[in-house]
Order: structure tokens, then C-alpha cells, then sequence
């Protein structure tokens, strides 16, 4: 589930929309997020960002709202960014499982592309993390993954970090191939994760 608190997923749903809904309209898509999607799981933001594209007509395509709101989620206030630390350090097995579990999800996801599918993907996915403000042996390591040199191996990683990284890689499945074969490429995923490391399953759950 989201960990983020409810005032700043709030705040980020208002951001996030801001740039193409007026005031009341943004007031609305605010309560039917809170109404329908406050306590779902972050990546049922597709399904929100298609219900306010169809509501109020938006022109841009779903994919660019839903990087807009998925930037905003993750600027994270400092306070809120300093305790999550804290309670990550305190955390570190429960860290390690979710990063084995990101690992695992990704690997599982990548696997179900070709050939052609794959390499657009990591390049689109390697131009998407150099925008991103990622600790240094985050991005090193997805890098040295996405070229190919080495499996992905992500140590005691927030599941906050983690979240957004698997949210921007659901993104660019949507764009490339459709949010419909989208879903059906996270659900397998997460389908074989869970069957293949069931010890994993609680910490698959975190990440969506």
C-alpha cells in the first residue's frame, strides 16, 4: 500500500493536476480520488488518471497525467523524508525483502517483452532515471542492469524510492504498449513472483 501520508498524497493529487483542470474541477477529481482511491494501493492511480481523463475531457494523453501525478508523489516533504529514513534504517531486513521483491517484479515484467519491446523500454527507462534525482548507487545499478552487465541488485532501498521507480517503469509499458497489456504484464508479474518466492508475496504487496 501507499505510505505516504493522506495530506501529502492530497497535496500531490493537486499538484499533479493543477496544470489541466480549473479550480472546481480540480476540487472534484480531489474528492472522488478521496472517495475511491485514497486507501488503494499506488498503482490504482492509472485507474484513477483514466476515470478524470474520460470525466472532465482532458486532451494529453493518459500516460503524461499520470507521470504528472507520479512526479508529484514523489516530492516528498523533508520531514516526512528524514523519517522515513529513520524508520528504514530500523528496518533494514524488511528493506532488503522489498528490494529483492522490486528485483524480482522487474526481472519478472522485462521477461515477458521481445527482443525489440525490451531494448526500447531500457532506453526509454535509462532517459527516465537521468531526470530523476536517485541516490547515486540506485542509478548506478539500474543502469548497470538495463546495459545488460549484471543482474539488478538493490540494497536496503525506501519503499517510497522503490514505488516510484516501479510506477515510472508501469508508465513507459502504458506508453509503449497499452495500459490494457500494461496491467496484464504487472499482473503476471507479480502472479510469478509470488509463486516462484512466495516469502516475498508481503513485500510484493508494499510495492503496489
Amino acid at each position: 500500500m501507499n505510505t505516504l501520508s493522506l495530506d501529502h498524497r492530497r497535496q500531490a493529487i493537486r499538484e499533479g493536476l493543477a496544470t489541466y483542470l480549473a479550480e472546481a474541477e480540480l476540487s472534484r477529481a480531489i474528492t472522488h480520488w478521496e472517495n475511491r482511491y485514497a486507501d488503494q494501493p499506488s498503482l490504482a492511480l492509472q485507474r484513477y488518471v483514466a476515470d478524470i481523463c474520460q470525466a472532465y475531457a482532458i486532451p494529453e494523453k493518459r500516460s503524461t497525467v499520470l507521470r504528472s501525478l507520479i512526479h508529484a508523489m514523489g516530492q516528498l516533504p523533508a520531514g516526512e523524508v528524514t523519517a522515513r529514513a529513520a524508520s528504514t534504517t530500523a528496518k533494514t531486513s524488511g528493506a532488503d525483502a522489498l528490494s529483492q521483491a522490486f528485483s524480482a517484479l522487474m526481472l519478472a515484467m522485462m521477461a515477458q517483452l521481445d527482443d525489440s519491446q525490451r531494448h526500447k523500454i531500457r532506453i526509454d527507462y535509462l532517459a527516465a532515471l537521468r531526470q530523476q534525482q536517485l541516490p547515486l548507487p540506485v542509478r548506478e545499478s539500474l543502469q548497470r542492469w538495463l546495459g545488460n552487465r549484471e543482474t539488478l541488485s538493490l540494497t536496503s532501498t525506501s519503499n517510497s524510492l522503490l514505488q516510484t521507480l516501479l510506477n515510472q517503469f508501469y508508465v513507459l509499458l502504458c506508453e509503449r504498449l497499452g495500459p490494457v497489456i500494461a496491467d496484464h504484464i504487472l499482473a503476471r508479474g507479480v502472479r510469478r513472483v509470488k509463486e516462484h518466492s512466495p516469502q516475498l508475496n508481503s513485500a510484493v504487496n508494499r510495492l503496489l
